[in-house]
């Protein structure tokens, strides 16, 4: 992944770019959120994004509703990190508890259980299980 001002990998943000696609989401608040993601997520972080959001992803084409929705949260987010960034003078409580509480918290914490797992069947080593455990 990038760290620049702009994510060149760009197609890493899954949710984003299909809220985007669908227009349920404006060109700016996308860039927002990928640079935000580009500096922020970690390896592991992005991991964790990627457990979730797959899954949701097939989700939002199967259910239009559901992209709304996630649509809405998302602008949360945007405006939380709008003002976070001084852009914007207006707090927005919802999008800081998304963001802060949830998101970012959630996707280090599935990374860091998928890594364990991954350890311990030895998947990281290219073993199986058995190999792992010794038999």
């Amino acid at each position: 992944m990038s760290n620049h001002a702009y994510w060149v990998d760009y197609d890493r943000k899954i949710v984003c770019n299909e809220l985007r696609r669908q227009e349920l989401i404006s060109f700016q608040d996308w860039v927002y959120d990928a640079t935000n993601c580009a500096r922020r997520f970690s390896p592991t972080s992005y991991l964790g994004y990627r457990l979730w959001a797959k899954p949701c992803l097939r989700l939002m084409h199967r259910h239009p509703p559901l992209a709304k929705k996630l649509a809405v949260v998302v602008r949360w987010m945007v405006a939380d990190l709008k003002h976070e960034l001084g852009v914007s003078k207006q707090r927005h409580l919802l999008g800081r508890i998304v963001r802060r509480g949830i998101f970012w918290p959630a996707n280090l914490l599935l990374g860091c259980l998928a890594r364990l797992v991954w350890i311990d069947t030895g998947v990281c080593a290219g073993r199986t299980r058995r190999q792992a455990l010794g038999r």
